[in-house]
């Protein structure tokens, strides 16, 4: 079991590298929102001790877990880990349903789902008693870690909360209970918040300040142009009308003068008419008289 072979180890370390190194311990777990965790444990060395000692972190680890068994046994991959100062393996361990957590780190760790939430919780026995350790041995030189990442906001944990994840970093010689609470839903799993009964939450994007003044230029520019199209519609309308001639001749141009009217003639022996008079009209102006013919008697006839 991976269980014995960890308390195997941690208890190696605690006796092998007494007041001159130090070995962490590490286990993670990252939950999925599908019920599933894939958990890792990480073996590693401290640099100051390998720098002491000329080791390799490979040899170092190969001598802690010589005849406790190969944790590279079950590891889906392994993966080369560097942090805070310590060289090491991380053991990735294929994804399971979260009731097997536990079994796979070998820590007895819990994992459930509540509504939405996961909850997790658990005993670390770090005891020299719990760690296996004989008498005489410190566990001093022993770091021990536990990481847990949630799919969603991690909501209370007696542990150190970094976004979504929690870490324990629990004092080594000591049992130390481990609680914590997350989301089970991814922050954009629409489907699931509405399976854990939490509300959907429109936001609406924000416009930002240059295209809304971008937008009202464009807006001022379109009504200037329309207006410019019809302003030059009305003056080709205005062009096409007739127009009158009122005022003063082309060059050139010869303006017809009127004809002056004429009197009608006056028959023989009328009097003449007054000045100013209007001219008869013409059914009662008289033929002239015809100069071959004798004059009449009266005059007229």
């Amino acid at each position: 079991m991976l269980r014995s072979r960890l308390v195997a180890v941690a208890s190696l370390a605690v006796l092998t590298l007494t007041l001159s190194g130090c070995v962490r311990l590490g286990v993670e777990v990252e939950l999925k929102p599908d019920d599933t965790a894939v958990s890792s444990v990480v073996l590693a060395i401290e640099d100051r001790y390998l720098d002491q000692t000329g080791q390799s972190p490979d040899d170092v680890i190969d001598t802690l877990t010589e005849g406790q068994g190969d944790p590279a046994q079950d590891a889906a991959r392994t993966e080369d880990f560097q942090q805070d100062g310590y060289t090491g393996t991380r053991y990735v361990y294929p994804e399971e349903k979260i009731g097997g957590v536990g079994a796979r780190v070998g820590w007895p760790i819990k994992v459930v789902r509540k509504g939405g939430d996961y909850v997790v919780s658990g005993t670390l026995d770090l005891t020299e008693q719990g760690l296996g350790s004989r008498g005489g041995a410190s566990v001093d030189d022993l770091s021990v870690t536990v990481d847990i990442t949630f799919p969603g906001t991690v909501k209370d944990s007696n542990g150190t909360i970094d976004g979504n994840s929690v870490r324990w970093e629990p004092t080594v010689g000591e049992a130390v209970e481990i609680s914590a609470r997350g989301s089970a839903v991814a922050p954009m799993d629409g489907s699931a918040d509405e399976a854990a009964g939490a509300s959907e939450v429109v936001t609406l994007p924000v416009v930002p300040e240059w295209m809304v003044l971008a937008l009202g230029l464009s807006g001022l520019v379109i009504l200037l142009l329309i207006g410019v199209i019809v302003w030059q519609a009305m003056l080709r309308v205005r062009d096409r009308r007739p127009e009158v001639a009122t005022g003063p001749p082309f060059p050139g141009q010869q303006v017809p003068q009127p004809t002056p009217a004429r009197p009608a003639p006056q028959p023989y022996g009328a009097a003449k008419s007054p000045y100013g008079a209007a001219p008869p009209h013409p059914q009662e102006q008289a033929t002239p008289p015809d100069p071959s013919r004798p004059p009449s008697f009266p005059p007229g006839y």
